[in-house]
């Protein structure tokens, strides 16, 4: 079985032992956590994303706009996991959720009007890792440490702290 057919299972379990209809996932962390890896953000320095995760346990709905559809569908190959699109013009709200919400007893990862807020809950489960998380934080820890080193060696006196700062971002992003 998958890490990713694994965390759909923990989703639906959880969603069980809570006797929810449907769970909604916003934050970029839950996102992340609940696609095994998918970025759902655009600006880095936001805890929501341009898309919304919407499980029931029949079907896996990912809400977004029309400017990242095809990002998501293209980039992060969600569209293979088994996740449903629903795309709206960028300027309307989140009708489809609303739709998709009728009558369901839902949690959400934050606060959501018609939702139980569900976020510590979800921050404790995102917390246990899979071996192949794990496997990935060891090679992050690894990568982060090359890139630190490579520009603590770079750094010359005079250089001010956004020049090394840009420096650390260029190691960091090679």
């Amino acid at each position: 079985m998958s890490d990713f057919q694994k965390r759909q299972e923990c989703i639906l379990a959880f969603m069980a032992e809570r006797q929810l209809d449907a769970l909604m996932l916003q934050r970029v962390s839950s996102f992340a956590w609940a696609t095994c890896g998918a970025a759902s953000y655009v600006n880095t320095a936001t805890t929501t994303g341009e898309a919304t995760l919407f499980i029931t346990p029949s079907g896996r709905h990912l809400i977004t706009n029309n400017i990242e559809a095809t990002r998501l569908e293209k980039e992060e190959e969600l569209v293979k996991q088994g996740w449903q699109f629903h795309v709206a013009p960028w300027y309307e709200g989140p009708g489809v959720a609303d739709q998709l919400a009728d009558g369901a007893r839902l949690g959400a990862d934050g606060p959501l009007p018609g939702a139980q807020d569900l976020s510590n809950d979800l921050a404790r489960l995102r917390a246990t890792l899979s071996p192949v998380e794990g496997q990935r934080f060891r090679t992050l820890g690894r990568l982060c440490a090359e890139a630190i080193d490579s520009a603590a060696r770079a750094v010359r006196p005079g250089q001010t702290e956004y020049e090394i700062s840009a420096r650390l971002a260029y190691e960091a992003d090679r």
